[in-house]
């Protein structure tokens, strides 16, 4: 019975102990342990609650035909698998997708190249919603809203000029509101088959 009592007792001292190494911690470190509970959940949050944007890409072609009164009807044709394409074929590529994710998706940006043995048709790029668009002609390492080239005249005078549409070779949408939760995006774009 006595040895049953002192074990008790180293217990309970035991217990107690650790109950004051736990009291004592939040005054060890920096942050009281709320706040450190706080930080903990945030974490749990954003690694399960994330955004999730799908994109899907496709491909029409123009077709353009004369209606009854000889002006011209302009309608697009959806190409699917292996298509055989001409020289001033005009072909309109759709970015579209949406936030399938539990949380809005902050600074959504969207870039498309220009396929090769194409150009871009200037002005084509247009979106549903107010994203800002701006183009590349060195390969994607830099965007601008209106790409120029330096032009010597022939009086030797070097100036800028708007690049020519074939020297286009990326476009870019920036969404600069945050795509919310089940929101959806689309975007366009022309090419003309060189």
């Amino acid at each position: 019975m006595m040895m049953q009592r002192l074990f008790a007792k180293k217990r309970l001292l035991l217990g107690l102990s650790a109950l004051a190494l736990a009291g004592a911690m939040p005054f060890a470190t920096s942050q009281p342990v709320l706040a450190q509970l706080e930080g903990v959940k945030d974490a749990i949050v954003e690694a399960v609650l994330r955004p999730e944007v799908k994109l899907n890409l496709s491909a029409e072609k123009q077709i353009v035909e004369l209606d009854k009164n000889g002006q011209e009807k302009i309608s697009w044709e959806a190409l699917e698998g292996k298509v055989t394409v001409q020289p001033g074929d005009v072909l309109r590529y759709t970015v579209d997708g949406a936030n399938s994710g539990d949380v809005e998706a902050k600074g959504l940006s969207v870039t498309q190249p220009v396929p090769s043995q194409t150009s871009y048709v200037l002005a084509s790029a247009k979106t549903d919603s107010n994203a800002k668009v701006i183009y590349s002609i060195d390969g994607g390492q830099s965007f601008v809203d209106e790409p120029m080239i330096e032009v010597t005249l022939p009086d030797g005078t070097v100036e800028l000029q708007p690049a020519p549409a074939e020297m286009y070779t990326h476009i870019q949408w920036n969404f600069g509101d945050d795509l919310a939760s089940a929101q959806s995006v689309k975007a366009f774009y022309n090419v003309k088959v060189n």
